[in-house]
């Protein structure tokens, strides 16, 4: 039975609880001004009701025991309603002596205490063990994982309690995140296609973990999302056919994966979630109030029929901030924030008022419950009609980070896209923190995040000189039924995207700069630098081993790649240095080589034969940016790597330098393809270039790089003019026309732009939200046009 979390409470347990949480936070307070020396990652109010420590082998049996399977499921994984939605396992969670989050969590429950000063965990309701310690500057997670509701409710509570101010939670506080992808033939012939041989993959990172991307194919078919539709593509004929097109009203597609004949489109949109009610039942007073904000949804389509049609729609509080598959297992990752608490703000500006509304705002943190904190879902079946919902997770997978990480959550959730899909087995595995950059090896995942910092306790902001650091978020996704929280750690500096990251023979490798995030390109302060840092990947978390530091000095990372052993990393403020370190020994990373040319790349691609590709912008010596580069690097000489081909086109940008996934490379015909929208320099400002909006197919064969051909299905773009004068005025005040200005440019077909290309058969596929285009591979003539209904 749904646990209904009441809402109402009477004065006098507001009143307690408020005196509570003062009560702690002056202990915090004194703890900190008795230890003046201790830095700046202790200063946090994070042990209040920090649970304490866990061993890895505890939290499997925590977590298995408080999300017991749906009959159906296995004895592993919880099933949707029980493994999601904590709501439903209450009755069964009692019985094996932990508490439900029913409307007296935390308060009525003799086994919730207040914190105890010496850290004990006899009475947080959380299971305990010793915590990692820190090496080399590097903090190391200690695993804190509740047992109960009363804990989680208590935690966030009173840590909330501690930072909430005149506003509420809402911008008042924190850094933000990181500046923010074949199996069902028809018949024998179809079974026979492989991938990277009769058609092409999306260019992921690793090797058999795909990533969501707006363009997927299985050799038989093309599935695009394009704004707010989904198109499915036959590629089975003389000529590519639109099968049918599936609209999704009021979301924006974010990209898609596909796996078999099941489609699962990720979509971002503002709205609420209405509390789901079982069939048959009532909503009451009890029920959260829906609150609006940003919200994933994640709907499945069913390829198997002749009709492509929507089977189901799981809607999730939150922000969508990325997915992995491996062998048709889904890893989701979401965050989501408070956002149904009507927080007070001040009256006026006097401080008088300001205490009032922080101090009204505590009180509403006093009353409020675990549904006001914790994500919740709704899974809505084929006619739209919810079947399923409440919260995201069980109290016994909520998981706190080494110290408070702000009044958010970042969840991971498992879906197994080749068994039901979203009918199936679900699980969800929360930590109370944000995350923002997503990297996954074959056995764990990562997310991070710049490190919250509550600039009232803990002073860190671009004046005061402190280090910004990385907070790494580890899961294992080894098994296909759940994602388990394994530890966390801080590295210094940002991380720039997921290609900053890899996990190589059991050590994880982090490019990161020291810069603030907040700068923008080129305004890096001149003592800032760039740095690699090892640490190991262990059972219990992850403890560096090793650093090399001191890469471009001023400067930050543009583009960073994992070859093995090696690392090739790319600085830029003026001057583009490629860097190549030597991490075989991860005690012991080395700089090796260094190569200084003008521009940059924002984004390498190994080509075989120790050479690199790398995608990105020439500059002037100055660090002005003039268009896209492509460079060829030589790097058998890890010592003196040397460019040995380069390509620009003036006034060119692609999004290959932000989009990875928006690049291909098919090895069979030595072709490289990316995006390019090109508007070259014309000092004259008269318009006469026209600008060029498509891709450009590179040749890469013989350590070259050729231009092939220029692809575009844009309309040609159309000249216009204006001519304007101004008005001069005298000085007494007469008034006469100046001269005739002409002002020229061209309107674009700017739908036409490519984001997505890819190989099936004998033809180049490149995809817009205009039309899909193919042309013939051996020649790059245009094969034919699909132009999208608008």
């Amino acid at each position: 039975m749904t646990e209904k979390p009441e809402y109402t409470k009477s004065r006098v347990a507001k009143t307690s609880r408020l005196l509570a949480v003062l009560a702690a936070v002056a202990l915090l307070a004194a703890a900190c001004a008795s230890d003046a020396d201790d830095s700046a990652t202790d200063d946090v109010p994070s042990d209040a009701t920090q649970p304490a420590a866990t061993t890895a082998s505890d939290s499997d049996s925590s977590a298995e025991d408080d999300a017991p399977g749906e009959p159906g499921g296995s004895d592993e994984s919880a099933g949707f309603q029980s493994g999601m939605a904590g709501d439903d396992t209450g009755d069964e969670v009692a019985a094996e002596g932990t508490s439900s989050a029913g409307a007296d969590s935390g308060e009525d429950d003799p086994s919730v205490g207040d914190a105890d000063t010496d850290g004990s965990a006899a009475d947080d309701g959380s299971t305990s063990a010793g915590a990692t310690a820190s090496s080399d500057g590097v903090e190391v997670a200690a695993l804190r994982q509740f047992d109960e509701c009363g804990a989680v409710l208590d935690y966030i509570q009173t840590n909330a309690a501690a930072a909430v101010g005149p506003w509420g939670l809402g911008g008042d506080f924190g850094f933000g995140g990181e500046v923010l992808e074949a199996e069902a033939a028809a018949d024998d012939a179809a079974v026979s296609l492989q991938p990277g041989v009769d058609y092409s993959t999306s260019n992921v990172q690793v090797a058999g973990i795909d990533e969501p991307h707006v363009l997927k194919t299985d050799g038989r078919r093309m599935v695009m999302a394009n704004e707010n539709r989904v198109h499915v593509v036959d590629l089975t004929g003389p000529e590519p056919t639109l099968v049918a097109s599936v609209q999704l009203d009021s979301h924006w597609v974010s990209n898609l994966l596909l796996h078999g004949d099941r489609v699962l489109v990720f979509a971002s949109q503002w709205d609420s979630i209405v509390p789901f009610v079982e069939s048959g039942g009532e909503a009451t007073d009890s029920e959260p109030v829906p609150g609006w904000g940003p919200t994933t949804e994640i709907v499945e389509i069913d390829l198997s029929s002749t009709t492509p049609r929507v089977t189901r729609r799981l809607d999730i509080e939150g922000n969508y901030i990325g997915a992995r598959s491996a062998d048709g297992v889904v890893r989701l990752v979401t965050t989501s924030r408070p956002r149904a608490i009507p927080w007070a703000i001040p009256e006026t500006a006097d401080l008088g008022a300001q205490e009032r509304s922080a101090g009204a705002n505590r009180d509403l943190i006093a009353g409020t419950t675990l549904d006001d904190w914790l994500p919740r879902f709704v899974l809505n079946d084929a006619s739209d009609t919810a079947v399923a919902g409440g919260r995201l997770v069980d109290c016994g997978r909520v998981w706190a980070p080494p110290h408070y990480a702000g009044p958010g959550t970042l969840s991971v959730t498992t879906i197994d896209i080749a068994d039901d899909g979203l009918a199936g087995a679900m699980d969800t595995t929360t930590i109370m923190s944000d995350g923002s950059t997503v990297y996954a090896s074959h056995d764990h995942l990562y997310v991070t995040t710049t490190r919250w910092h509550d600039w009232g306790v803990e002073p860190a902001g671009p004046d005061d000189g402190a280090p910004v650091e990385t907070e790494i978020h580890m899961f294992d996704i080894s098994g296909r039924a759940t994602s388990t929280y394994l530890g966390s750690a801080s590295v210094t500096g940002t991380v720039l995207n997921q290609y900053s990251m890899s996990e190589h023979e059991g050590h994880l490798r982090i490019a990161t700069t020291t810069a603030q995030p907040w700068t923008w390109r080129g305004q890096v302060a001149p003592e800032s630098e760039s740095l690699v840092t090892v640490l190991a990947v262990g059972p219990d978390g992850l403890t560096e081993v090793g650093r090399v530091d001191g890469l471009g000095v001023g400067e930050r990372i543009y583009a960073v790649r994992y070859l093995g052993d090696v690392a090739a990393v790319v600085t830029f403020r003026q001057i583009d240095p490629l860097y190549l370190l030597d991490l075989s020994e991860p005690t012991a990373p080395t700089v090796r080589g260094e190569l200084k040319i003008t521009g940059y790349s924002a984004y390498l691609h190994p080509l075989g034969d120790n050479l690199l590709l790398g995608v990105g912008q020439e500059a002037t010596d100055e660090g002005f940016t003039v268009g896209t580069q492509v460079s060829l690097f030589d790097i058998a000489d890890l010592d003196r790597p040397e460019r040995i081909a380069q390509w620009t086109a003036p006034g060119g940008h692609s999004q290959v330098e932000f989009n990875a996934l928006a690049f291909l490379h098919w090895q069979p015909s030595d072709l490289a393809v990316l995006p390019l929208n090109q508007h070259p320099f014309d000092d004259s400002g008269s318009g006469s270039e026209p600008p060029f909006l498509g891709a450009v197919a590179l040749g890469t064969a013989g350590a070259e790089i050729t231009e092939r051909a220029r692809l575009s299905h844009a309309d040609p773009p159309l000249r216009k003019c204006r001519e304007s004068r101004e008005i001069i005025v005298s000085p007494d005040g007469t008034e006469e026309p100046g001269p005739w200005e002409r002002y020229c440019w061209f309107d674009t077909d700017w739908q036409a732009q490519v984001n997505a290309s890819a190989v099936v058969g004998d033809r180049l596929y490149l995809a817009s939200n205009k039309a899909l285009e193919s042309v013939w591979l051996d020649s790059l003539e245009r094969a034919s046009l699909l132009t999208w209904a608008r």
